[in-house]
């Protein structure tokens, strides 16, 4: 099968029953969505029209990793001018415009994306045109009409297809080569920082190693003793703190690979746990245990996080769990808008290429904090981990 056959065809019938001629999006992760190119900025554009034709727009200096992609028609545009001072929304106007009367679309019936979602960095700054986005078309085809097409991308992005599978495999195989080595790096006296780090370098050196990678790194923060206990807030953050004997180190990651995405977190203990921690990672791996065997086609997302939450409630840590068993990963490696979505009071049912994390905690004010997260496929006959390494209270001690 050819490269991008699969998505496209799941294009196709997302935007017949959605009655739309075509898709218009303009944020990275949907630009790879469309059209298999990851854009670096922001500046780029792809339209995905229901019979099948994929067109981009690039700027100029990404020419590059837009031709890789399985875009029928690549375009260059100039974001920027020595001549006068302008804007990427403004000089993509008449590629644009052009671009859409070409394809038939000039007065079609056009989805835009218009969710408020978390996107990915892939550059350490990005240009997000999703407040004039409807301007902007509005103004290169006046005669179309277009509508927000939130519903047809959350399905679109709901699913893996085999090809997009196997780059979230890559990205978690070079994610375990990452933590094997930085599970080793791992010392009484270093900061937290410092562990991070040990982590993050083998993400880009040896993701890059890979035959036809063209990008890969990621995000990792180590939140050791009670900052440990901080993982479960909104976000993670390696601080100044030195690893002392004894203590949790949780080790967060979000990884990619050519904008495949991964989140996978272990945690670790300096020394033998003692009876306390040991209790806390029976109840973590049991509920994980729990959630994994409740995953196959069909089952109600609520039901998996609920067999998670049954089990650490009867170990004693229902209230230190604060948050959903999993969410979508992907295209995302932070997503609560995107099915499926692992939560207590989730409509979702899971159908076999869903793709997401599992991740049962204990967070502990003022002592510690354990999680333990893969990344998880449903399959036909249930749930494959695509991040089987380090698993087990003997696996999480280290010297």
């Amino acid at each position: 099968m050819a490269r991008g056959t699969e998505r496209l065809a799941r294009i196709g019938e997302a935007l017949q029953d959605a009655r739309l001629d075509a898709l218009v999006c303009t944020l990275p992760t949907n630009v790879l969505l469309l059209s298999g190119y990851w854009p670096v900025v922001g500046t780029a554009v792809a339209v995905a029209t229901r019979d099948g034709r994929v067109a981009v727009l690039a700027p100029e200096d990404e020419h590059g990793l837009a031709t890789g992609s399985w875009a029928t028609d690549v375009r260059l545009y100039q974001p920027g001018a020595l001549a006068h001072l302008t804007s990427p929304a403004a000089a993509v106007l008449e590629p644009l415009s052009t671009l859409l009367q070409d394809l038939g679309l000039a007065g079609g019936r056009i989805g835009y994306e218009d969710q408020h979602c978390y996107v990915q960095s892939s550059y350490v700054a990005m240009y997000l045109v999703q407040a004039t986005l409807l301007t902007v078309l509005r103004t290169a085809a006046p005669q179309a009409s277009f509508t927000e097409a939130g519903e047809p991308l959350a399905l679109l992005r709901s699913s893996l297809t085999g090809g997009e599978l196997e780059q979230v495999r890559l990205a978690c195989s070079v994610a375990e080569e990452a933590f094997a080595i930085g599970a080793r790096a791992i010392r009484a006296g270093q900061s937290e920082a410092a562990v991070a780090a040990a982590f993050a370098t083998p993400l880009s050196v040896n993701g890059l190693s890979r035959s036809g990678v063209q990008r890969a790194g990621g995000f990792v923060f180590c939140m050791s003793g009670p900052n440990s206990a901080l993982a479960g807030g909104a976000y993670a953050r390696s601080r100044a703190r030195q690893l002392q004997a004894g203590d949790y180190m949780l080790v967060h990651c979000n990884s990619y690979v050519d904008g495949y995405w991964t989140d996978i977190t272990r945690t670790y203990c300096l020394g033998r746990p003692d009876a306390r921690q040991q209790a806390m990672y029976e109840a973590v791996f049991a509920a994980r245990a729990a959630a994994l065997d409740a995953i196959r086609p069909g089952v109600a997302a609520v039901d998996v996080d609920s067999a998670a939450r049954r089990v650490l409630a009867e170990r004693g840590f229902g209230k230190e769990f604060t948050h959903g068993v999993g969410h979508n990963v992907g295209f995302s490696a932070i997503s609560a808008e995107y099915p499926p979505r692992l939560h207590p009071a989730s409509p979702d049912h899971l159908a076999v290429g869903m793709t997401f994390n599992i991740e049962p905690a204990i967070y502990i004010k003022g002592y510690g904090g354990l999680r333990h997260c893969d990344v998880v496929t449903v399959g036909d006959k249930g749930a494959e981990v695509l991040t089987p390494f380090q698993v087990g209270m003997e696996a999480m001690a280290v010297a």
